[in-house]
């Protein structure tokens, strides 16, 4: 079995007695299903508006359900303050439109999310953006970018979806010497196992749809950083309103409870299954931080306290027999997405990028025929066995 990365302080601040009493006393916060708040006279209207003594205006501006799901992802993440949105993307998206403007530079580091490449060059670019995409998620591929100033460095941490992990206090590096703020989304990760804050970044971003909410049933975006940057995004999140609804956040909050115990579990399974998967003779490349042979095992053991849920892998006949296996596999669902309870399987090339075709995913760097398997609550030994039973009728 291969080294587990090395012992690292606790994830998350310790969430005392007066952070877990709530409005009424209720121990879980409530939900607050309303789009404005009342106010007793015109007078305590005023001191509202004078920043004197709290409370809320109307939903759009913030709200209790929500303002109790930052308060937890903050603790995770260690950072000063938090921002929910409706969507990984809103909340990718709000970050860019915040920090970029006509003429200003923004750098993708290599192997990122596709809708992601996809707002930067067909919307950013309509406002005069320019984009510059690193070849690969390494710190070595930056030096293909030109010189000059540069406004934003993104990069994904672990990289979706062959899981790259660059050193980060060489991007930092980078980043500070192009004058450029460093976003990183650490959504596969998420901060059970990374908190992209201690390393050198400026914001912290996250899909929450995925292990943050944990369990396939809510879709939601979240941004970490210093209250400076948060205090803007939040500004302009009220004139965009792409805000998180108070009954998802609160299912957001009560599947961030128990995040560290799930993601312990499902890093645990994924590194047994890579390994598993690397003795197989119809598999022909595992890729998996948790691994020797990954080209960024090193790093992933410095920074990250455990490998992660989500692994991928190649198989001998390629397309066709991918599609097979995920055809054949009896307990991971064939479904969008990854981090929920239930494991999942896919071809990656046909669920992510089918309006591209197998050749157009390759040319994003998918390899036809990468399988993305995201490790469940399932036991191990269950998912090897469907996994052994599947290889052998392909």
């Amino acid at each position: 079995m291969n080294d587990s990365p090395k012992d690292q302080k606790p994830t998350a601040a310790p969430e005392g007695r007066s952070e877990r009493r709530h409005s009424e006393g209720s121990l879980a916060p409530p939900i607050f299903q309303t789009a404005t708040f009342t106010f007793e006279s015109a007078e305590k209207l005023a001191a509202f508006h004078g920043g004197d003594g709290g409370g809320f205006f109307y939903t759009r501006y913030g709200n209790p359900t929500l303002a109790a799901a930052e308060a937890r992802l903050s603790r995770l993440e260690g950072a000063e303050a938090s921002a929910l949105y409706a969507s990984g993307m809103a909340a990718v998206s709000s970050v860019f439109l915040a920090l970029l403007g006509s003429g200003a530079r923004l750098v993708l580091l290599g192997e990122t999310y596709r809708h992601t490449q996809d707002f930067a060059t067909g919307l950013l670019s309509r406002y005069g953006v320019k984009l510059d995409i690193a070849p690969e998620n390494t710190p070595e591929a930056l030096d293909s970018v030109e010189e000059g100033p540069v406004r934003v460095l993104f990069a994904e941490i672990p990289s979706n979806p062959t899981l790259r992990v660059p050193d980060m206090a060489r991007l930092a590096e980078w980043a500070r010497g192009r004058g450029a703020k460093l976003i990183v989304d650490s959504t596969i990760a998420s901060p059970a196992l990374f908190r992209p804050l201690e390393h050198g970044a400026d914001l912290a971003v996250h899909s929450a749809t995925k292990f943050l909410g944990g369990h396939n049933d809510l879709l939601a975006g979240a941004v970490s950083g210093a209250h400076p940057m948060i205090d803007a995004l939040i500004e302009q999140q009220a004139l965009l309103g792409d805000i998180l609804g108070p009954h998802t956040a609160y299912l957001l909050d009560r599947g961030m409870k128990t995040l560290g115990v799930r993601v312990e579990r499902q890093s645990a399974t994924a590194l047994r299954l890579a390994e598993f998967l690397s003795g197989c003779k119809q598999v022909t490349r595992v890729h998996y931080p948790g691994l020797d042979s990954h080209p960024d095992h090193r790093t992933a053991r410095t920074l990250m306290k455990a490998f992660g849920g989500l692994l991928s892998f190649e198989l001998e006949g390629g397309p066709e027999a991918a599609d097979r296996l995920v055809d054949t596999l009896r307990v991971p669902v064939l479904a969008a997405g990854f981090g929920g309870t239930e494991s999942q399987a896919e071809h990656h090339a046909l669920m992510a990028y089918a309006d591209l075709g197998l050749e157009g995913a390759r040319a994003r760097g998918v390899a036809p025929g990468l399988i993305r398997y995201s490790a469940g609550l399932e036991d191990f030994e269950t998912l090897r066995d469907d996994l052994e039973d599947g290889l052998k009728r392909i």
